[in-house]
């Protein structure tokens, strides 16, 4: 499993939210993770999203583009005993 910490910063509060929309929409990922992406961006409270192994893939696309807006995040592979 593979967890992306958003956590916000101001800087988050400046990144167009109509281009990230039409980012995210544009990405071969799930709506879920679409949603919780933009949810995560935008929100004062720290966020992240937690893909399974079989969604890996779709994490990795999530982070290139989450560099490219400059959006700050952080990788943490999560164990099934922690």
């Amino acid at each position: 499993m593979m967890f992306i910490d958003i956590p916000f910063v101001p800087e988050n509060k400046r990144i167009d939210k109509e281009n990230t929309r039409k980012e995210l929409a544009a990405l071969e990922i799930s709506q879920s993770f679409k949603d919780e992406a933009l949810e995560a961006i935008y929100n004062r409270k720290p966020l992240g999203i937690t893909f399974e192994d079989s969604d890996i893939k779709q994490a990795h696309l999530l982070e290139r583009l989450l560099a490219k807006l400059g959006v700050p995040y952080r990788l943490a592979e999560v164990s099934e005993f922690a």
